[in-house]
């Protein structure tokens, strides 16, 4: 198993997944046109996948991630995004 983008250069924060939350949805939300890795699609902390997300800072740049990590049948994939402010909902 490959292990998650992190040391020495980004900082884990925390998670975006509630605790209490056994199960997070997979519903997803999206702007017209978008897919949940699409630049411009929206940040829904509380859908799919950024309610699987842990929070991460980079220590050179000072610039926010969210990384969620695909687990496949025969792979693990861990995804980066850069948080944009204007995108959160």
């Amino acid at each position: 198993m490959s292990s998650p983008v992190g040391e020495p250069l980004l900082e884990r924060l925390g998670s975006l997944r509630a605790p209490s939350d056994d199960e997070p949805t997979l519903t997803e939300q999206h702007s017209a046109g978008s897919s949940y890795w699409s630049p411009n699609a929206p940040i829904a902390t509380a859908f799919f996948p950024y309610n699987r997300c842990e929070v991460w800072l980079c220590r050179r740049c000072a610039r926010g991630f969210l990384q969620y990590t695909e687990y496949g049948g025969y792979y693990v994939d861990h995804r980066l995004r850069e948080i944009d402010p204007s995108l959160v909902v």
